[in-house]
């Protein structure tokens, strides 16, 4: 019977001891709860933590979400959109979702397998990263992700990035 009572307890602080070291392992590697964002007509998505907000475009700027940090001011909210094609061709958006046209300062990357360029804050006055890139789909649609410095330039970059890094472009 004591051998019977002995394995017994040496399962279970196995378990036990299995129990906690898979606990600890685990512990902060998960990502904080994320939830999924959208563009009004569902043309863009993205991930973003739960703890962030969405908000409303004004009426003129179709497919589009704004997106900010909890403490983040309206006016620095960053801005997701699906644009229609410009009518006045040659702007400075339409050279930059080009992947043929070399834009000074910008950097090519891609965007859900798609190509797009991205325009970093600079000493030049630039005050936001802006990153542009052409539609799945729709010939001459551009998605763009517009994020103003505000007053914390690692904030706006952080926000940017989580944006671009789960952006995925269903149109």
């Amino acid at each position: 019977m004591n051998r019977a009572r002995l394995a017994s307890a040496g399962l279970v602080v196995g378990a036990l001891l299995g129990l906690g070291g898979w606990y600890l392992a685990g512990r902060g590697d998960e990502p904080p709860p994320s939830t999924r964002a959208r563009t009004s007509g569902g043309a863009l998505t993205f991930t973003l933590p739960e703890s962030w907000r969405t908000l409303e475009c004004e009426a003129d700027e179709g497919d589009c979400v704004r997106v900010a940090t909890p403490d983040m001011a309206e006016e620095h909210a960053a801005t997701v959109s699906f644009l229609p094609p410009n009518p006045v061709e040659g702007t400075p958006v339409d050279l930059l979702a080009n992947p043929d046209v070399t834009v000074p300062g910008a950097v090519r990357i891609t965007v859900d397998g798609l190509p797009a360029a991205r325009m970093n804050p600079n000493s030049e006055g630039q005050d936001t990263t802006l990153v542009a890139g052409r539609a799945r789909i729709e010939a001459g649609h551009t998605f763009m992700v517009v994020c103003p410095v505000g007053g914390d330039a690692d904030r706006a970059k952080g926000v940017c990035d989580q944006i671009v890094r789960t952006l995925k472009v269903t149109r």
